[in-house]
This record gives C-alpha cells, sequence and structure tokens, in this order.
C-alpha cells in the first residue's frame, strides 16, 4: 500500500528502507564506472532499473511521498537533493561551470523523478530502463554540451 494509506510510521520505514536501497544500487553502480559521465550514465541505468524492478518502492519515494503532507514533501526534497548533488562535479567539466545557475542540480534531478513518477502512474514501469540514453544525455547536456552529451547517451544504451 502507498500513500495515504500507511501510517505516518509505516510510510516513514517504507520511505527510509527505499531510499537506502536506491543510494546503495546507485553507488555501487558509479563506483564500476571509469568517469563522472560514465558515472551518471551508470546512475541513471541504476536507478531506473530500480524504478522498473520494484515499482512500488520507486512510487514511495515519489507521488507516495508528495502524497504525504509536509513530512512526504520535505522526504521527496531529500531524494531530489541527493540525486542532484550526484551531478554537481559535472560543474568541474565545463567551461561555463561557474555560471550555471544553481538550482541546475535540483532542477535536473526533480525532473528525472517526476518523469519516473508519471512514468510509474501511467503504468509503465517496463519501459523505464529504455530512457536511459534520454535521461542520460539531459542531464550530461548542461556540462558536456548536447554532442558529447549525445554520445555518452549512446554509449549507455549499449550497455
Amino acid at each position: 500500500m502507498t500513500g495515504a494509506g500507511r501510517s505516518a510510521e509505516d510510510f516513514a520505514g517504507a520511505f527510509e528502507a527505499a531510499f537506502a536501497r536506491l543510494q546503495v544500487t546507485i553507488l555501487e553502480a558509479c563506483g564500476r564506472a571509469r568517469d563522472w559521465p560514465a558515472q551518471v550514465a551508470a546512475g541513471v541505468r541504476a536507478g531506473l532499473e530500480f524504478a522498473a524492478a520494484d515499482p512500488a518502492a520507486a512510487a514511495v519515494l515519489t507521488t507516495g511521498a508528495l502524497a504525504r503532507g509536509a513530512d512526504g514533501i520535505a522526504r521527496h526534497e531529500r531524494l531530489v537533493v541527493y540525486l542532484g548533488e550526484r551531478l554537481r562535479e559535472g560543474r568541474e567539466l565545463s567551461a561555463d561551470g561557474d555560471r550555471l545557475p544553481a538550482v541546475l542540480e535540483r532542477a535536473l534531478a526533480g525532473g528525472v523523478v517526476t518523469l519516473v513518477s508519471q512514468r510509474l502512474d501511467r503504468g509503465g514501469a517496463a519501459d523505464l530502463l529504455a530512457l536511459t540514453p534520454e535521461v542520460v544525455q539531459f542531464l550530461l547536456t548542461p556540462y558536456l554540451g548536447a554532442e558529447r552529451a549525445r554520445r555518452i547517451a549512446q554509449e549507455a544504451e549499449r550497455l
């Protein structure tokens, strides 16, 4: 059961367990990658695989959290901030890194989380992995430029 059907304690426990599993999944995937762009690609693939394999846990992290009021929104924000922080290193690779908007990483992460939650809400968990190349390109473009981001995204599609 997700969302409002859980008690506050049940929801908090379910969120924290799902969040911890997602963090470990992403960290392990990134740890096997050779550089930051490859880490982003590996993290995206791992996160989408997580959501596809356990849509109920992914729903707790997304729409379930947002439906819980202030506590759920704060937890959802932690998820977005965590994912956004994984992108900050890209500023060092960008010639314009110091001129990028301060909210860039949060906006990018929030966009991906929203995309995943919308797919889940429409019963599209099985289709999530197919989004990997587009999501990788979306996340890398502000840092690496469109052409390099596209090449890395195409490599991620072949993984």
